[in-house]
């Protein structure tokens, strides 16, 4: 593993040390270790964030190194010291952890995102059944993928289907929302990119066809983080209702799409969820799909929503659905432009993601 992939962890202290790798081995992570501060210089620009030992603040604050972002000082100290603050800030660092209180908080460094913004979570919401929602989630996915996003696509919605077969993925090996249902606590973003199934570069978390399972609210929030500190990009296909899980994703949405057929009834679907969505999300924008009827100006003036794009119907999506060849075969088509025009009202990370 490259060296800039991983964060790098400057202490001498033994004890200290294993607490760290303790820590860093739950999430999948594989710091760099120095112990002499005089040796970080090559390391110290590159890493994917820094771990500073108490022992060692004080000596590599008077190196005069350049100052960076993703670092942090940890000490078995608790409180730390004065001593211990002293020298990050004149190190340029403004946390200092305690061991093992700051576990948690030291884990979230370590996971390969130190100092970095979370990954955009877009989440996608049909007005109504049929609408086309997990067809357009999908290939938001493929053209944020193809665009250099690294890209995770989640299915919440367990009566879908499985969101795997709109991107050919039925027969790719990996976990399943069955085998993260009764999960708790905290995910690595490594790990859980490493064991889903991938196809044509985006991860993807979708059900079975064994039939619905619940999953809390609070373990779609945990898949969700780890997602979003592993990618740049994380789609999620929601199902229409308001129930707990669903309104949880929309509270960390940093975009919710409502798509909505041109047709009246349509129309009044949407407008019924509008409440829901206004209430949960912070970004609310609108697909609007044409397949007769209605004006989609019309459709945003009647909704009051920003038109984030609209988009005709695309000759041959269902056959390259059922052929397993994913929703996107023309980067030119109507739903490639679409979703390239969702994408590009979105304010993407631009980062390294957990190694």
């Amino acid at each position: 593993m490259d060296s800039n992939l991983r964060p790098l962890v400057v202490s001498a202290d033994p004890r200290l040390t294993d607490e760290v790798r303790r820590v860093a081995a739950a999430t999948g992570s594989v710091p760099l270790h120095v112990a002499d501060a005089s040796a970080v210089r090559a390391s110290w620009t590159v890493a994917s964030g820094v771990v500073v030992g108490a022992d060692r603040v004080s000596e590599l604050a008077g190196l005069r190194l350049p100052r960076r972002g993703g670092s942090v000082v940890v000490t078995l100290t608790d409180p730390p010291e004065p001593e211990t603050w002293h020298g990050a800030f004149a190190l340029g660092v403004d946390q200092v952890l305690s061991l093992p209180r700051d576990r948690d908080r030291l884990a979230d460094l370590l996971d390969g995102t130190v100092g970095a913004v979370a990954g955009a979570l877009l989440c996608i919401v049909g007005a109504c059944g049929g609408a086309g929602a997990s067809v357009f989630a999908a290939a938001l996915a493929v053209t944020a993928q193809a665009a250099g996003r690294s890209t995770l696509l989640v299915d919440n919605d367990p009566c879908g289907g499985g969101i795997d077969l709109l991107v050919g993925g039925e027969e790719v090996t990996g976990l399943r929302w069955p085998d993260l249902a009764a999960t708790s606590g905290r995910i690595g973003a490594a790990p859980l990119r490493d064991l889903l199934p991938v196809v044509d570069g985006v991860s993807v978390l979708s059900w079975t066809r064994d039939g619905p399972l619940a999953v809390a609210a609070a373990t779609l929030q945990t898949v969700l983080a780890a997602g979003r500190r592993g990618h740049e990009v994380v789609v999620v296909d929601l199902p229409g209702r308001a129930d707990e899980s669903a309104t949880e994703a929309l509270a960390v949405a940093t975009r919710t799409v409502l798509l909505v057929p041109t047709r009246v009834r349509a129309v009044a679907a949407a407008r019924s969820r509008l409440d829901w969505l206004r209430g949960a999300t912070s970004d609310l924008g609108l697909v609007v799909r044409e397949c007769g009827g209605l004006d989609p100006e019309e459709v945003a003036h009647s909704l009051d929503l920003p038109l984030l794009a609209t988009m005709r119907a695309e000759r041959g999506l269902a056959a390259w659905i059922d052929q397993g060849l994913g929703p996107v075969r023309r980067p030119s088509g109507p739903l490639a432009r679409a979703c390239a025009a969702t994408l590009a009202g979105c304010r993407l990370s631009s980062r390294g993601v957990a190694a």
